[in-house]
C-alpha cells in the first residue's frame, strides 16, 4: 500500500524535538516505503494541507484510500509498533439464502 508524507520543505531541520523529522525518522527506521510531499515552513502559507485536513498542522500520513493519520507522536509510535497501516475492512456479510419452496 502506498502511502503519503506530507511535511514541512524545512528537511535540513534533522533534530529529534521538530515533529517532521520526528515523524520521517520512523518511518525510515521503520523500512516503511512511502512518498514525501513537502509543504511550506510557514502554517499560513499552507492552504492545501487545511483543505485536506481541517488544519494547518503537518506533519500527516495520507493512505492510499484518502484517510488521514495526524500527529507525529502518533505517526511514529505505530511506525515503531509496526501498526501504521489501516486494518482493512471486514468482508461484508453474504445475505442469508432465501428459503427454498
Amino acid at each position: 500500500m502506498a502511502i503519503k508524507l506530507h511535511r514541512c520543505s524545512g528537511t535540513f531541520v534533522k533534530i529529534g524535538g521538530h515533529p517532521c523529522w520526528k515523524a520521517q525518522k520512523a518511518l525510515d527506521d521503520a523500512g516503511i516505503d512511502y512518498e514525501l510531499v513537502l509543504h511550506s515552513m510557514l502554517r499560513p502559507r499552507r492552504p492545501e494541507v487545511e483543505r485536506m485536513t481541517g488544519q494547518r498542522k503537518v506533519p500527516f500520513i495520507e493512505f492510499e484510500d484518502g484517510t488521514i493519520l495526524r500527529e507525529s507522536t502518533e505517526i511514529a509510535a505505530r511506525a515503531k509498533a509496526g501498526t501504521l497501516m489501516p486494518e482493512p475492512p471486514p468482508p461484508a456479510a453474504e445475505p442469508p439464502a432465501a428459503p427454498t419452496p
